[in-house]
């Protein structure tokens, strides 16, 4: 009797279903893990690697802002800022954006090390915002800077204009009735109240207030020329009037009237003394000069001989002039003790 053939149950086939089953959605499962991992690992390595570079243009731009803010600390002097604190605040801006210089070294990042990835990223970030905040607190301190020093130069450009106001309100007093032209003085009051107006204004700049400055200062030099030529003028005018109150003057003077004549001096041989108020002489050349003295007599003609007539009067001797000539037409005499008449 021949054996029959066994078919296996159906819980046996089913039993074997499950474990291959089973087997390869374990097999999947560890698949599945290993791919996420490295896709998981891959994506924070590339996030990490772009944030470096982003790290390394912080600092580029980083280096330049200091660059840029020693060059201002050093051009600027406290003189030329209104708040001198400002550039202390800038230098300690300057001192911290030093010390976050450069990218940190956060060692080899393995790229499948994805808690190494995720701590030298932290790191690079952190870095990099150090390195952004430097830059904002550096540009805000120079913007700080140049801010007192616009204020500082509006200030001057103010204080200026306010002088040049002063000196020409006085100007304007001190001028009236001292110029050529009056119509520089209206001019210059009109620049005065427009300078007024303009330092008045919270709002104006350096421009608006050099601007003022210059219009008042040319209206003050118009002014001043105007004076400076009346006073010239006056000063001619009053030159030729005294030159021509000394020319009437000398005119009303003129020459005294009367004449010389039926006089000779006598030959005394010695010195005139004490003789005065004596009828004017005239002189003839009809005389001859003999013995050193005068006579009343006629000579054969020729010149007076003012040699002989000192000789013989003993000294020295001068000729009549309009000194010693009274106006009623007599002539005064007199001597030295030398025999010198005069």
């Amino acid at each position: 009797m021949a054996e029959e053939e066994k078919t296996p149950d159906v819980s046996e086939k089913n039993g074997k279903k499950r474990t291959v089953i089973i087997a390869t959605v374990a097999a999947v499962v560890v698949f599945a893990g290993v791919g996420g991992y490295a896709y998981a690992s891959n994506s924070a390595y590339d996030s990490y690697a772009s944030r470096v570079e982003s790290a390394k243009e912080s600092d580029s731009k980083l280096v330049k802002k200091i660059a840029e803010a020693q060059s201002l600390v050093k051009a600027t002097k406290e003189s030329d800022v209104l708040d001198k604190t400002v550039l202390d605040s800038l230098s300690k801006s300057v001192k911290t954006g030093e010390t976050r210089k450069g990218i940190p070294d956060v060692g080899n990042v393995a790229k499948w090390n994805l808690w190494s990835i995720s701590k030298a990223k932290t790191i690079i970030s952190n870095d990099m915002t150090e390195a952004d905040d430097s830059i904002n607190a550096i540009g805000k301190a120079m913007r700080g800077v140049e801010a007192s020093k616009t204020a500082k130069q509006v200030k001057d450009a103010k204080d200026t204009l306010d002088k040049t106001i002063t000196d020409a309100e006085n100007l304007y007093k001190d001028s009236e009735g001292k110029v050529q032209d009056n119509k520089t003085r209206e001019s210059l009051k009109t620049a005065i109240d427009n300078a007024k107006k303009t330092s008045g204004d919270k709002k104006a700049d350096v421009k608006s207030l050099t601007a003022a400055n210059d219009t008042l200062s040319k209206a003050v030099k118009a002014v001043n020329d105007s004076k400076n030529a009346k006073a010239q003028a006056d000063a001619q005018k009053q030159a030729q009037e005294q030159a021509q109150q000394a020319q009437a003057q000398a005119q009303s003077v003129g020459t005294p009237s009367g004449g010389y004549s039926g006089y000779a001096y006598p030959n005394v041989g010695g010195s005139y003394s004490g003789r005065t108020n004596q009828s004017a002489p005239s002189y003839s050349n009809t005389g001859s000069p003999s013995g050193g003295s005068t006579s009343s007599g006629t000579s054969n003609g020729g010149t007076w001989d003012w040699k002989n007539a000192k000789d013989s009067m003993g000294g020295g001797f001068a000729p009549f002039t309009k000194n010693n000539i009274n106006p009623d037409g007599s002539a005064t005499i007199g001597g030295d003790s030398h025999g010198n008449g005069w």
